[in-house]
C-alpha cells in the first residue's frame, strides 16, 4: 500500500459536450464516482460475458419490471441474445401477459386515496395503476388455455413456452422467449396470476373428484434447469432485483454438487442491479463475496454491483450494449426431449 500507488488515477470529470449515446455516456463513467462507476463495470461485465462464446447466460428478474416499463428492454435481451435462459418472477410473466392481451398498465400516483381505488377496482403498484377486471379476465383466459392441454406434469419451462405460443405480440416477453428457444422458468409460478388461473382450473372437479388441469412441477424444473448449467462450458448471471430467482440461478452449483457433480464451478460473470443494502442479510441485497462462499460465484469471476433503481440501471446498461454491438450475433438453442436436454447448440 504505497501513497504513490493508490494516487495513480485522477478522477476524469464528465463532459457532457463529448457524449453521443449511452455507450459513451457509460465510458465516460468508468472514471466517475459512486454508482456510476458501478453502472461503467456493469457494462464491461456484461460485454465481456456476452461475448465469451462458452458461456451461457441466465437473467433473473424480480420487483415489478414489467409494471415499470421495462417489458421491451427485457424482451430486446432475448430477441438479441444477450440472454440464453430466463428465470422470472410470476408476477412479473403476468404483467406481461396482461400487455399482450392488450391490456395496459396506466400511469398513477403514489399519493392517493387506495380505499377509493378500491371501490373503482383499481390496483396500484406505487405510481402505476392496472384494472383489476382485465387481471381477471387474464386468469380466466389462462384458465382457459391452460385447459387445452393433456392433464399432465409440465415443468414451468414447458407450460411457459406453451402460453407464449398462445399469444401473438411480438413486443411481449413469452412469445418472444418462444419464437427464440429461449426457456423461461419461473420457480414461484403459484405466487401470480398465472397461478391463480391455473387454481380456478384445478377446482373444477373431475367425476373422481381430482383437479383438473396441467400440474406444474417445480422439482422437474430444479432438474432441467440444473442439465443447462451441467451441460454448459461456462456460465454468467444478470440479476434485476433478488428475490426467488436471483437465488435459483445462484443454486446451480450446490444443488449439482448435491446430485453429485463435484467439479461445477460457479458462475464465471456476475452482474446485479439492485436496491438493497446487505447488511440486513436478505438475498436480494447479498453481496458476490458472500455468494463466493458458497461457491455460487467462481473465485475468478468477473462481477459488477450497481445500487440503482432498475428502471433506470438496465435501460443504462443494455443500451449501451446495443449501440455498440449493432451488427454482433450471438445464439444458443437447447434441444429438449421431454425433462431431458439432450444438447445446447450455438
Amino acid at each position: 500500500m504505497k501513497k504513490h500507488n493508490l494516487l495513480k488515477f485522477p478522477i476524469q470529470h464528465l463532459d457532457l459536450n463529448n457524449i453521443g449515446d449511452l455507450d459513451q455516456l457509460l465510458r465516460g463513467f468508468e472514471a466517475t464516482s459512486y454508482q456510476s462507476r458501478n453502472l461503467a463495470k456493469s457494462r464491461i461485465v456484461l460485454q465481456n460475458m456476452v461475448r465469451d462464446e462458452k458461456a451461457t447466460i441466465f437473467l433473473g428478474i424480480a420487483g415489478a419490471v414489467v409494471p415499470g416499463g421495462l417489458r421491451k428492454v427485457i424482451r430486446d435481451m432475448i430477441k438479441n441474445h444477450i440472454v440464453d435462459v430466463l428465470v422470472s418472477t410470476g408476477a412479473n410473466l403476468t404483467h406481461d401477459f396482461i400487455e399482450a392481451m392488450g391490456y395496459h398498465h396506466y400511469v398513477g400516483s403514489a399519493h392517493v386515496d387506495d380505499k377509493v381505488l378500491e371501490d373503482l377496482k383499481i390496483d396500484r403498484i406505487y405510481d402505476t395503476y392496472v384494472d383489476n377486471q382485465e387481471f381477471e379476465t387474464v386468469e380466466l383466459t389462462i384458465s382457459k388455455f391452460a385447459s387445452e392441454l393433456e392433464p399432465r406434469s409440465y415443468s414451468s419451462r414447458e407450460f411457459l413456452a406453451f402460453l407464449g405460443s398462445k399469444v401473438e405480440d411480438p413486443d411481449s416477453i413469452l412469445h418472444t422467449a418462444y419464437e427464440e428457444g429461449v426457456p423461461v422458468f419461473c420457480p414461484a409460478l403459484c405466487d401470480s396470476a398465472i397461478g391463480i388461473g391455473l387454481t380456478h382450473l384445478y377446482a373444477q372437479k373431475d367425476s373422481n373428484g381430482q383437479g383438473q388441469g396441467p400440474f406444474i412441477d417445480q422439482i422437474r424444473d430444479n432438474y432441467e434447469i440444473a442439465q443447462i448449467k451441467l451441460k454448459s462450458e461456462e456460465t454468467g448471471a444478470i440479476y434485476v432485483g433478488g428475490g426467488v430467482p436471483k437465488n435459483y440461478i445462484q443454486q446451480l452449483e450446490p444443488l449439482l454438487d448435491t446430485m453429485g457433480y463435484r467439479d461445477v464451478n460457479g458462475h464465471k460473470y456476475a452482474i446485479q442491479i439492485t436496491t438493497d443494502d446487505p447488511k440486513w442479510g436478505g438475498l436480494s441485497g447479498c453481496t458476490f463475496e458472500e455468494a463466493q462462499s458458497w461457491g455460487k460465484i467462481s473465485k475468478e469471476a468477473q462481477m459488477a454491483t450497481v445500487y440503482i433503481d432498475s428502471t433506470i440501471g438496465l435501460p443504462l446498461i443494455v443500451g449501451a450494449f446495443l449501440q455498440s454491438n449493432k451488427n454482433f450475433v450471438r445464439y444458443r438453442n437447447f434441444s429438449w426431449v421431454g425433462d431431458q436436454l439432450e444438447r445446447i447448440g450455438r
